[in-house]
């Protein structure tokens, strides 16, 4: 019990410690998640240290055993979490704004599914990543692995650099002085439209779970009309009208729509 009561005056402690680093975490100050090995980590152990041994009327300190580390990086886990969280919620929603705008993909009923394409509905996933800026990126994914089985690998297939190849091109182009640009084009997938069906073939189909059916309702009030109940969750099938990240054919699509432009100014591809 005595052990157990010293490792709650530690956590409540280590919590009053960061509470203004919690605060200033949330105005968008940079917040390192391996604070303890800073100077401000350091401060906080010492200041929680002190508040023990204050409370407890023992004079001598020691240092954290085991159990006393793995409680001060959970609390600390903790607390990056529910940051990142509240951060995370507007990264999603940012994401799933910009494709809801771009029609990236229109809601469709469940009376209009037959059990084969509800069996090859692909399930999104929304991937958040943190920036060395402390901002949050949100990337909505269509999870295309679970398509390997019924696409052929001639669409899926598409002519990207190999890292050895573009390391190579590098030297040869450096060593003959020549002048190299490159560029980045935002939302290229987004920009890329579906091909048209070929006979026999079937609309891509896309299972959103989640938070995200919440999220989409949020953003627009007429998914709502769509959401079913599968297993006690709600769920929202929609059909793909451009390529979204993940999709195995996403990149051979738009090689072939960026090629045709490039095409059209002249450029001649050897």
């Amino acid at each position: 019990m005595r052990k157990k009561a010293r490792l709650k005056r530690l956590r409540i402690s280590l919590y009053q410690a960061v509470a203004s680093k919690v605060k200033s975490r949330k105005k968008g100050e940079f917040w390192d998640k391996n604070v303890l090995s800073t100077e401000a980590g350091r401060k906080i152990t010492e200041r929680a240290h002190n508040s023990i041994f204050q409370q407890s009327g023992t004079e001598k300190k020691a240092t954290y055993n085991v159990d006393e580390s793995l409680v001060i990086s959970r609390v600390i886990q903790q607390i990056c979490d529910e940051i990142f969280k509240e951060r995370g919620k507007e990264a999603a929603l940012k994401e799933l704004d910009q494709l809801i705008k771009r029609s990236c993909w229109t809601p469709t009923s469940i009376g209009e599914l037959n059990e084969s394409k509800k069996r090859k509905a692909v399930d999104a996933m929304m991937l958040l990543a943190e920036k060395n800026s402390g901002d949050i990126k949100g990337c909505f994914v269509y999870k295309g692995n679970e398509t390997r089985d019924w696409l052929s690998r001639e669409d899926t297939a598409s002519p990207t650099a190999s890292h050895e190849g573009i390391c190579c091109t590098g030297v040869i182009d450096a060593h003959k002085g020549r002048c190299m640009m490159s560029m980045d084009i935002p939302n290229a997938f987004t920009q890329t439209l579906m091909p048209d069906l070929g006979d026999g073939e079937d609309r891509v189909i896309m299972k959103v779970t989640g938070l995200m059916v919440q999220y989409m309702i949020d953003l627009d009030p007429t998914y709502c009309d769509c959401v079913v109940y599968e297993n006690g969750k709600r769920v929202i099938y929609v059909v793909i009208l451009c390529a979204i990240y993940g999709m195995l054919q996403a990149l051979l699509l738009w090689y072939r729509i960026l090629r045709a432009s490039l095409e059209e100014y002249g450029f001649v591809f050897n």
